[in-house]
C-alpha cells in the first residue's frame, strides 16, 4: 500500500506488472479502498479491443467514479455525450468524436483522479490501444492512469521511464518474503516458524498462488516442519490452476510450446528452436517474454541472454507433461541435455538426470567439469557428483572432482583422492591420459598441500606438453598456469602465451566461462609488459561484462580488478584504486594469493599518502595473513609493506633494515624501485643506484621507468648538477606522458617540486603535464590550513601554475576544459590578492611568498 502510495499519485502514469497468482486484481482492489483519491476502474476484456467500445468504457469508469464521490468539478466530464442524438435517449461517448471533449473534461479536475485499467494484456487492437497511448501523452497533471498487467504493454512507456515519469511495480514487489508468509500462515490459522516459512519461501519464489497452495497443503499436517523438509515444488496442488488461469488463456500452439520449453529452468533462443522441433522456437519464446509468462531474463556476463523460468511454474509444467507422455518428456531432457552439453554443463548434467541417463550425466561432467567449476562454485560441483548415481559415482574421474569439491570445501579429502587414483588403474588410455593431467593439475594449482608457485608452474607446463587432446582439461591447465606466471610477474609474455592458448581452446569447444577468465587474467601479464592503456581497456570491459551478469563477485574477475587498481593509482586516482584493491583482496581465493599481495601493497602505499594510520594497520594485517609458500618475489612484497609501514612511523633505521634484509637476488621492480627511493632519501647515493641497476632493462616498463628516472633526477639535483636533472626530469615527463603516469612525481613531491617550477624557464615539450602535476601537487602539499579571503582558492592555485608556462589564456582554457572568459575571471581575482600588475609579476611574487 505505500508503495503505491508513494509512486501512483506522483507520476502520471504507474505499471503494475506481474505473471498470473501474484495478486495485482486484489492489491489494486486493496488499495482502492485504502486511498482517499477518487479511483475509476475499468477491467478490460478481449472485446475492448474495438476503439469505440473501449473509448466508451474509459468515459464510462471516469463518470461513475465522480458521480460516486460527489465531485464539484466533474460537470463537464458527467456531460460527455453525443451530439447527434438519435432516439428519446442520449448516446455513449463515442471514439474519436468526443476525445477532445474529454481532454478539456479532464483539464478541468481540480483534484487527483486515478484510472485503474486491470488485465491490459488482453488489450490487443492497435487502435484501442493508441487511445490509451494518447491519453498517456496528454494526461493533465491530476490525472493518473495505473495500469495492471501480465507483461509489459505495447506502449510507449520508455518515453515516460526516461523522463521519471513511470511508477513501476513489478513481481519482486508482490512476492511474499519469509517473514510475510510467517504472518500469512498465522492468519490461516497455521503456525510456522520463522525457519519453516523461509523453507516455504525458498520452495516458492515467493509467488503468492503457490505459497497460498502450500498452506493448504500444510494446514491439516500434524507435524507441517517435517512435511515442509520432504516436500517438493511438485507436491504444491497447482497444476490444475495452471491449465486454467496460464495455459488456458494462450493460443493452442504457445501453450504447447511453453509445457515443453519447460522442460528445464532455463532457456536461449537456440534450445527453444530445438525444443520446439526447428524454426519458430526462438519467436514462441519472444512472444512468451511479451507476455510475462513466468520468464526473467538473465544473463552470465559471459554467454548469451538466457531466460530462467519461475521454478514452480516450471516443475508444475513438467508434472502436467511427465502425466500426460513421459516418454516425450524423457525426449526433451535428452534433447536439453544435448543443446546445453557445449554452452552450461551444469544445465546439461541436470537435464541428463532429470531425463534419467545417468551415464551422460556423467560424462557431461567428467568432460566439462572445469567450466561446471568455474561458472559456478566448488558446493555445486560436489552436488552434480552426489547426484550421480551408483555405479557411476565410483568412476575414477568423479571421484578426482568428487575430492576437487571437498577439499575447495574444507572437507577432508584425502581419501577419495586414494580410491580415484587406485580406479584409475582401469581406465581405458584416452582417459588415463585425461585423468593423469586432471590430477597434475589440481595437484599442484588447487590443493591444500599445493607446491609452491615455481614448482606448480614447471610441473604444470610439463604435464600439458605439446599434445592436443582433453582439449578442456588443457585450457584449464593453460588458464592455471598463466595466472600462476602473472602473479609471480618473473615472466610475463610467457604468462601472456599460455593465457591466450587457453583462450583459444575455450572458444574452438565453446568454453564460455573459460575465454572470459583467460581474458579477464589476460590484464595482468599485459600491465606487466607494459601494455598499460590495453590491459586497462581489456580489465575494464571484463568488469563491465560481470557486472552485467550479476558475477562481479567471482574469482574470475580478481585479476581484472587489481589491473583497474594499478592503472587508477598510478593514474593518481586513489579512491578508485582502493575501492578496486579492496575487491581484490575480499574475492581472491588462495590460489591467487600473488594477486592479493600486490594489491595490498598498493593499499599500504595509499595508506601512508593518505595519512590513514587504520588503513595501514588493516594493510599490514592483511600481508601477514599470506598463506602457502611464497615466492621470492612476493616475500619481497610483504617485507616491502612492512619497511614502508616503518619508514611512515618514523622509524628510517628499521625500514632501512628490512630494505636490506631483501639481499641481492632478483626481486619485483617495484621493491627494488623503493629500496631506491629509501636510500636516496637516507642519503645513500651509491646504494639507490645499486637498487636501480638491479632492475633489468626488460622490466623498466611505464610506472617503474618513469619511477627509476625520478630517483636518478633527484640523485642528480643532489649531486649539484641541475642540468643533467633537468635533462633526466624532461625524460621522465616523455615516459610519463602517453599513459598519464603521475604518481611517481606525486610521491616525490617533497623534493621534486622545486625542481618542476624552474622546469617551465629551463624549457620543456609537456608544459600541460607539469601545470596539471604542479596542481597536484599544491592540493597534496596545503593539508587542511585555514584560508583567509586574500588566500588563493584550489582553482586559482592551479590557474597560477599554468601562469608560469608559456601557455595563452585560450590554451590553459582548453587544458581546464573551461572557458577563456573563466580563465581571465580567476587571472583577475590572482592579480587582486597578490597585488600584481600582470601575470609575470604575479608568477615574480609568488614564488617570492613560497605560494608556487
Amino acid at each position: 500500500m505505500s508503495l503505491l502510495d508513494e509512486v501512483v499519485l506522483e507520476r502520471p502514469v504507474t505499471l503494475l506488472a506481474a505473471p498470473v497468482g501474484f495478486g495485482k486484481t486484489s492489491t489494486l482492489a486493496q488499495w482502492c479502498g485504502h486511498t482517499g483519491s477518487t479511483v475509476g476502474w475499468l477491467t478490460v476484456d478481449e472485446f475492448d479491443s474495438d476503439p469505440d467500445r473501449f473509448f466508451r468504457h474509459i468515459v464510462s469508469a471516469i463518470q461513475v467514479a465522480l458521480h460516486v464521490h460527489g465531485r464539484s468539478d466533474a460537470g463537464l466530464l458527467l456531460d460527455i455525450v453525443a451530439r447527434d442524438v438519435i432516439g428519446p435517449w442520449p448516446q455513449a461517448a463515442g471514439w474519436p468524436d468526443h476525445y477532445d471533449e474529454l481532454v478539456l473534461a479532464l483539464e478541468e479536475l481540480e483534484h487527483p483522479l486515478v484510472l485503474v485499467l486491470d488485465d491490459l494484456h488482453l488489450l490487443t487492437g492497435s487502435e484501442a490501444r493508441d487511445i490509451l497511448a494518447r491519453l498517456m501523452r496528454l494526461t493533465p497533471a491530476v490525472f493518473h492512469l495505473l495500469l495492471s498487467s501480465r507483461s509489459d504493454p505495447e506502449l510507449p512507456l520508455n518515453r515516460l521511464r526516461l523522463a521519471g515519469d513511470l511508477g513501476e511495480v513489478r513481481e519482486r514487489d508482490l512476492a511474499f518474503s519469509g517473514p510475510e508468509i510467517e504472518a500469512l500462515a498465522k492468519l490461516a490459522g497455521l503456525s510456522l516458524s520463522a525457519e519453516d516459512a523461509e523453507s516455504l519461501h525458498a520452495l516458492t519464489g515467493g509467488w503468492p498462488a503457490a505459497v497460498r497452495m502450500g498452506l493448504l497443503t500444510l494446514q491439516h499436517e500434524p507435524a507441517p516442519d517435517f512435511r515442509l523438509a520432504g516436500m517438493q515444488r511438485i507436491d504444491l496442488p497447482l497444476t490444475e490452476y495452471l491449465t486454467e488461469e496460464v495455459l488456458a488463456s494462450l493460443r493452442p500452439d504457445l501453450a504447447q510450446f511453453i509445457m515443453r520449453a519447460t522442460i528445464g529452468d532455463r532457456i536461449d533462443a537456440g534450445l527453444a528452436d530445438e525444443l520446439h522441433g526447428g524454426p519458430g522456437g526462438a519467436e514462441l519464446l519472444a512472444e512468451a517474454v511479451r507476455r510475462g509468462v513466468f520468464l526473467t531474463p538473465e544473463s552470465d556476463g559471459v554467454g548469451d541472454l538466457t531466460y530462467r523460468w519461475h521454478p514452480v511454474f516450471a516443475s508444475q509444467c513438467r508434472l502436467i507433461m511427465r502425466r500426460e507422455t513421459l516418454h516425450a518428456a524423457h525426449e526433451l531432457q535428452h534433447t536439453a541435455a544435448g543443446y546445453w552439453r557445449t554452452r552450461d554443463g551444469f544445465e546439461a548434467i541436470g537435464a541428463a538426470l532429470a531425463g534419467d541417463e545417468p551415464h551422460l550425466a556423467a560424462d557431461i561432467l567428467t568432460e566439462r567439469w572445469p567450466e561446471v567449476l568455474l561458472r559456478n562454485d566448488a558446493r555445486a560441483l560436489l552436488d552434480l557428483c552426489d547426484r550421480i548415481p551408483a555405479p557411476f559415482a565410483d568412476d575414477a574421474e568423479i571421484l578426482r572432482l568428487r575430492a576437487v569439491g571437498e577439499f575447495l570445501e574444507g572437507q577432508p579429502s584425502s581419501h577419495t583422492v586414494t580410491q580415484a587414483r587406485a580406479a584409475a588403474e582401469a581406465l581405458p588410455p584416452e582417459r588415463h591420459r585425461r585423468f593423469e593431467l586432471i590430477d597434475t593439475l589440481v595437484s599442484v594449482f588447487l590443493a591444500p598441500d599445493r607446491p609452491g608457485p615455481e614448482e606448480a608452474i614447471r610441473r604444470g607446463r610439463a604435464a600439458l606438453g605439446d599434445g592436443d587432446d582433453v582439449p578442456v582439461a588443457r585450457a584449464l591447465g593453460h588458464l592455471l598456469v598463466g595466472e600462476t606466471m602473472a602473479q609471480l610477474q618473473s615472466d610475463p609474455i610467457g604468462a601472456l602465451s599460455h593465457l591466450r592458448k587457453g583462450e583459444d581452446l575455450a572458444i574452438e569447444h565453446r568454453l564460455p566461462a573459460m575465454a572470459f577468465a583467460c581474458q579477464s587474467a589476460s590484464s595482468v601479464p599485459l600491465f606487466q609488459c607494459g601494455q598499460f592503456a590495453e590491459a586497462h581497456s581489456l580489465a575494464r570491459e571484463a568488469i563491465g561484462r560481470a557486472r552485467r551478469g550479476g558475477r562481479h563477485w567471482a574469482s574470475l574477475v580478481v585479476p581484472a580488478y587489481l589491473t583497474c587498481g594499478l592503472a587508477d593509482y598510478w593514474h593518481d586516482d586513489l579512491g578508485a584504486a582502493t575501492r578496486s584493491l579492496d575487491q581484490v583482496v575480499r574475492l581472491a581465493p588462495s590460489r591467487q594469493e600473488g594477486y592479493r599481495l600486490h594489491a595490498v601493497l598498493i593499499l599500504t602505499l595509499i595508506a601512508v599518502a593518505s595519512d590513514d594510520a587504520a588503513a595501514l594497520e588493516r594493510a599490514q594485517t592483511l600481508a601477514r595473513e599470506q598463506t602457502g609458500t611464497p615466492s621470492t618475489y612476493l616475500a619481497g612484497f610483504v617485507r616491502m609493506v612492512d619497511a614502508i609501514s616503518a619508514d611512515a612511523r618514523g622509524d628510517q633505521a628499521q625500514a632501512l633494515a628490512l630494505v636490506q634484509d631483501l639481499g641481492t637476488s632478483e626481486q619485483h621492480p617495484l621493491v627494488r624501485l623503493w629500496e631506491a627511493e629509501t636510500y636516496r632519501r637516507a642519503g645513500d647515493a651509491p646504494r639507490a643506484r645499486a637498487a636501480l641497476a638491479g632492475i633489468p632493462a626488460s622490466r623498466r616498463i611505464s610506472h617503474i621507468q618513469v619511477g627509476a628516472l625520478l630517483t636518478e633526477t633527484l640523485l642528480k639535483l643532489g649531486d649539484v648538477d641541475a642540468a643533467e636533472a633537468h635533462r633526466s626530469l624532461e625524460t621522465a615527463l616523455e615516459a610519463a606522458s602517453p599513459d598519464l603516469i603521475r604518481r611517481p612525481f606525486i610521491e616525490r613531491a617533497l623534493d621534486l617540486r622545486g625542481l618542476l617550477y624552474d622546469h617551465h624557464a629551463w624549457g620543456t615539450q609537456y608544459v600541460a603535464l607539469v601545470a596539471d602535476l604542479l596542481a597536484r601537487m599544491q592540493d597534496h602539499g596545503n593539508g587542511h590550513r585555514n584560508r583567509s579571503y586574500w588566500d588563493l582558492t584550489d582553482r586559482e592555485l592551479v590557474v597560477l601554475a599554468y601562469l608560469r608556462s608559456p601557455m595563452t589564456t585560450i590554451e590553459i582554457a582548453e587544458a581546464l576544459f573551461v572557458s577563456s572568459n573563466t580563465v581571465k575571471t580567476h587571472m583577475r581575482s590572482i592579480y587582486r590578492k597578490l597585488g600584481a600588475s600582470g601575470r609575470r609579476d604575479a608568477v615574480r611574487i609568488a614564488v617570492d611568498r613560497h605560494t608556487i
